[in-house]
C-alpha cells in the first residue's frame, strides 16, 4: 500500500512538472508592447521563474522521501571461496563453496515518519510560496523597466521642446543684433543654452537607448529589438488606512508565510528529533543455499529464517541531545525571524503608503509649477521681442521650465511605479497573474 502511495505521488509530480513546461515564447515583440504583455512574457520566460520552479519539483520529494522509511527492502547477497589443506605440503585437500541468500525486511513502526512527512510537506509549501514571491518580484521589476523607458521617452521629448525653444531664442537674438538692437552678448548667451540643450538631448537619447536595452533582456527579446510601448491605464491607490495596509501585508505576504511555514517546519523537526528516542519495529525474511564441493562430491543446504525485532535506543553517546538543542535553537531563530521580518514589512509599507502621498501632492504642485512657467516664459520672450526684457531673464525662464517639465515627467511615472509598489508591499500587487502561475504547482496543506 506504501508502496502504491509512493508510486502515485511520483506520477503527480511528474505530471505538475509537465503541466508547468510553457510553450516557446516568440523571438520578436509585437510592434507595440503592452505592460500586460510584458507581464505576460515575462512570466512565460524568465530564468528565475524557472529556477524558483525547479526548487518546487525538488521539494516536492521530500514526503515522498520521508514514507520510502516505511517501504520494503529487499537485498540479496552471492560469495565464493576456494579452500585447501595439505599434510606435509604435498597432498592437498580442495574444497570449493558458494552461498547465495535473498533477504526482506519490512519496517512495522518507525515514530520518525510522520514528523518527517509533515516536515517534508511544510517545506514543499515554503518552497511554492517562495515560487509566488518570484513571479510577483519579476512583474515588479518588468513594471520598473517599463516606466523606465516611458520616463525616459518623456525626458527625450522635454528635452527636444526644450532645444527647439533655445533654437528660436537664439535666431531671435541674431535678428535684433543684426538691427542694432542687442549686443553680440545676447547671441553668445542665447549659443550657451543651445548648445546646453543639445547635449542634454543627446545624453537623455542614449539613457532611453539603455533603457529599452534592459526592458527587452528582462522580457528575453534581442537587446536591439523594436517595439513601441503604451501608456498603461492609471493604477488606483488602495483606499484603506496605512494600518489596515500594515495587516494585510502582515496576513498575505508570501515572505512573511514563508517563514511562518519554516516555524512549523522547524517544529516538526524537533518532533521527528524526539520520536527517535521511541521504539521501532521491523520484520524480517530471509532464505540461502550454501553449496559445497569436496573430493568429487557436492553437497548443498537450504536455509530460512523470519523474525520480527524492536529496536529500542538506550545510549546514542548524546547525539540525540545535541539534535535535540539544536533544534530548540532553530524554532527560536526561525521566530526571531519573522518579527524581525514583520517589522520591516511594516516600514516597507509606510514607506511605500508615504511616497504614494508625497507625489501625490508633487504632482499637482508640478502642474501648477509647469503651467506659471510656460506663462512666465511666453510673456519674457515677448517681452525681449519689444525689448522689454533682458536675455538672460528670457533664458532663466527656458531653464526654469525645462526643469519644471523634467520634474513633471520623471514623477508623473514615478507615482505609477509606486502605487505598484505599495500593492506589492501588501502581496495585492498582479494577485490574479500569481494566483494563475501558483495554481500549477499548489499542493496540499499539511495535516
Amino acid at each position: 500500500m506504501v508502496s502504491s502511495r509512493i508510486f502515485l505521488l511520483s506520477l503527480a509530480l511528474s505530471a505538475s512538472a509537465l503541466a508547468d513546461r510553457r510553450p516557446a515564447a516568440p523571438a520578436t515583440p509585437p510592434a507595440r508592447l503592452t505592460l500586460d504583455q510584458a507581464y505576460d512574457r515575462a512570466l512565460a520566460t524568465d530564468q528565475s521563474i524557472s529556477l524558483a520552479l525547479q526548487a518546487v519539483v525538488q521539494a516536492d520529494l521530500q514526503p515522498a522521501l520521508a514514507l520510502t522509511r516505511l517501504t520494503p527492502r529487499l537485498n540479496g547477497s552471492l560469495s565464493a571461496d576456494h579452500n585447501g589443506s595439505g599434510d606435509a605440503g604435498f597432498d592437498f585437500d580442495r574444497a570449493t563453496g558458494g552461498r547465495t541468500r535473498l533477504s526482506l525486511s519490512q519496517p512495522l513502526v518507525d515514530p520518525t515518519v510522520g514528523p518527517a512527512y509533515r516536515a517534508g510537506l511544510l517545506s514543499a509549501q515554503e518552497s511554492r510560496l517562495d515560487y509566488r514571491a518570484t513571479v510577483r518580484e519579476t512583474a515588479l521589476g518588468v513594471a520598473g523597466a517599463y516606466f523606465e523607458v516611458l520616463r525616459q521617452q518623456a525626458l527625450v521629448a522635454v528635452n527636444q521642446e526644450s532645444l527647439r525653444l533655445a533654437e528660436e531664442q537664439k535666431k531671435l537674438a541674431q535678428e535684433r543684433l543684426a538691427v542694432g538692437e542687442v549686443i553680440r552678448t545676447d547671441v553668445l548667451t542665447a549659443d550657451v543654452t543651445l548648445q546646453r540643450a543639445k547635449r542634454t538631448l543627446v545624453e537623455s537619447e542614449n539613457v532611453l537607448k539603455l533603457a529599452r536595452t534592459q526592458l527587452a533582456n528582462a522580457l528575453n527579446y534581442d537587446p536591439g529589438a523594436q517595439f513601441a510601448v503604451v501608456e498603461p491605464p492609471a493604477y488606483a491607490l488602495p483606499a484603506d488606512s496605512l494600518p489596515d495596509l500594515r495587516g494585510r501585508a502582515r496576513r498575505q505576504r508570501d515572505d512573511l508565510q514563508r517563514l511562518l511555514s519554516a516555524m512549523l517546519r522547524r517544529g516538526e523537526n524537533l518532533n521527528q528529533t524526539r520520536a527517535s528516542y521511541l521504539p521501532s519495529m521491523d520484520a524480517s525474511v530471509s532464505a540461502g543455499r550454501n553449496l559445497n564441493h569436496r573430493d568429487n562430491s557436492t553437497e548443498g543446504a537450504t536455509d530460512y529464517s523470519a523474525g520480527v525485532s524492536v529496536s529500542i535506543p538506550l545510549f546514542t553517546g548524546g547525539e540525540r541531545a545535541l539534535n535535540l538543542k539544536r533544534d530548540e535553537a532553530e524554532i527560536a531563530k526561525a521566530t526571531l525571524d519573522y518579527e524581525q521580518a514583520a517589522k520591516r514589512s511594516d516600514e516597507q509599507v509606510t514607506a511605500a503608503w508615504l511616497e504614494t502621498r508625497t507625489l501625490e501632492q508633487n504632482l499637482v504642485s508640478l502642474r501648477a509649477e509647469v503651467k506659471s512657467a510656460e506663462e512666465n516664459y511666453s510673456l519674457l520672450q515677448q517681452q525681449y521681442r519689444l525689448g522689454e526684457s533682458k536675455s538672460l531673464d528670457v533664458l532663466q525662464a527656458l531653464t526654469d521650465l525645462n526643469t519644471s517639465r523634467t520634474e513633471l515627467a520623471v514623477q508623473l511615472y514615478q507615482s505609477q511605479l509606486a502605487a505598484r509598489q505599495l500593492a506589492a508591499s501588501t502581496a495585492d500587487f498582479e494577485r490574479t497573474r500569481v494566483e494563475r502561475a501558483a495554481a500549477l504547482v499548489r499542493v496540499a496543506p499539511p495535516r
